[in-house]
């Protein structure tokens, strides 16, 4: 028989009640929050099998074009350049002031010309799939497509055939490792916001308490314990604050100083409400219930990139990177420490995976596997990582001068576009892998959300202890 204690008991009920979390016996639930979150939840069902089905319709579309390159004797990349790339036309002016309007609290400290490169990019790729579409609906009527199975039945056998491409049969099994990120992605982003309108709604309930037990206004606590406490940010945190973001907000400080001002004031009002909530959950029974997803453990492929450490060693830690994106190079040096301080325990290995947001990050990347093949990949990209603001191709070869690479040779492969095609394998494999942004890091195959020292560190951790228990 299996004994578990009265509070295991308790929660295990709770849980089986749809219970999300307990506040002083109070329960909540799903019903209990914001109708938005309550849809989002609701709809993850179909949007798992939306996820599916535009897979297995990436993968047909795949087979089209491969056969229509072969019968024009051109390559796949060849055909997708002439059929789709020349024609993607750059937005106007006013479709990007519309976006830039319509989603201007998620642009942050970033105006509009700041933001212009991301709004056209989003746009192009927009376009992009559209052109996509609309050539892949041709070429199914050129070529036959038979679907045999529905890629969202339960418990399909891995030898399933699914669909027959021109006489090519895709199988099940073809997509079980691809599809596990996406779903976990998916789901992910649903706990994310269930635990966010879960804390709120806590934090909101003990304002509530505590005011009924001080026979006062809810309001007066929030004034007393927030409003009154905030203080604006003065002239030097703004301007230290812009020194250490001026690579992404790439305008000057005057044109950026409310919004700077606006954004530390919203900082700081967050810490204040949290500070309160923190406070207030001291004296009283919190229980969260909530449970995150389980990231899937991919098998993450290290190729034949840059490596630091022991090939056997025990964990082995992938980035894909960004050469221009300013969390990367944050991060950078917190990654190095960190592998460095385990010794030969961890095995550290970069991937590229430049966003289209970032114009010169493409042929950053290229610029790091020349000087790789010359073995000075970690020398060459930690002058790329600190002058992140000047990743042009003459400051990209001054860079080779610096490390001491070949010029001659060095400029020839960054000329020619000699690393292209191993820069576009790396962002493959990292969409497969369900990468939508930078860095991502990999540990032994499992993702590490909000990733920060601490993250990565409990990581490791993890896994040397699961090696150490095997």
């Amino acid at each position: 028989m299996l004994l578990i204690s009265t509070a295991q008991q308790s929660r295990v009920a709770a849980q089986q009640a749809g219970a999300l979390a307990v506040l002083n016996n109070q329960t909540i639930t799903l019903n209990d929050l914001d109708p938005r979150v309550r849809a989002l939840a609701d709809s993850l069902d179909g949007e798992i099998k939306a996820a599916r089905t535009s897979m297995l319709n990436e993968a047909i579309d795949s087979v089209l074009f491969a056969l229509e390159a072969r019968k024009r004797g051109l390559t796949v990349n060849r055909l997708l350049a002439l059929e789709v790339s020349r024609r993607v036309t750059d937005p106007s002016p006013s479709e990007v002031e519309a976006i830039y309007i319509a989603n201007r609290t998620q642009f942050g400290v970033s105006d509009l010309n700041a933001a212009r490169p991301q709004i056209v990019a989003y746009l192009r790729q927009e376009s992009e799939r559209k052109l996509i579409a609309d050539f892949s609906a041709r070429l199914r009527k050129r070529y036959p497509v038979v679907m045999r199975a529905d890629i969202n039945s339960p418990n399909l056998a891995p030898n399933t055939v699914l669909a027959v491409v021109g006489g090519q049969s895709l199988p099940a099994s073809a997509f079980t490792e691809r599809l596990k990120p996406v779903i976990y992605n998916l789901r992910y982003n649903v706990y994310q916001a269930i635990k966010s309108s879960v804390e709120q709604m806590i934090y909101s309930l003990l304002i509530l308490d505590e005011a009924r037990r001080r026979g006062v206004e809810p309001e007066y606590i929030i004034r007393t314990e927030v409003t009154e406490k905030l203080l604006p940010p003065t002239e030097e945190e703004v301007e230290r604050f812009y020194e250490s973001k001026k690579a992404s907000i790439n305008i000057d400080l005057a044109s950026a100083r409310q919004q700077i001002i606006d954004y530390l004031e919203q900082q700081r009002r967050e810490g204040l409400e949290r500070t309160l909530g923190e406070k207030l959950k001291a004296n009283a029974n919190v229980k969260i219930l909530l449970e995150e997803p389980e990231p899937p453990a991919l098998n993450v492929s290290t190729d034949d990139d840059p490596s630091r450490g022991a090939p056997n060693a025990p964990v082995t830690l992938v980035v894909f990177s960004d050469f221009q994106c300013p969390s990367c190079g944050a991060n950078h040096p917190m990654i190095e420490e960190m592998v460095d301080s385990y010794g030969n325990q961890v095995r550290l290995v970069y991937r590229d995976f430049p966003l289209e947001m970032h114009e010169n990050a493409r042929k950053a990347a290229e610029a790091a596997n020349a000087a790789y093949a010359q073995g000075k990949y970690f020398e060459y990209a930690d002058v790329l990582f600190r002058n992140q603001r000047a990743l042009d191709v003459a400051s990209l070869k001054k860079y080779a001068t610096e490390v001491g690479l070949n010029r001659k040779r060095f400029d020839a492969a960054l000329d020619s576009g000699a690393y292209a095609a191993e820069v576009d394998h790396d962002i493959a494999d990292g969409e497969m892998y369900g990468i939508t942004g930078t860095p991502t890091v990999f540990v032994n195959g499992v993702r590490v959300n909000n990733l920060s020292a601490e993250t990565l560190r409990a990581a490791i951790e993890r896994e040397l202890a699961k090696k150490k228990k095997r």
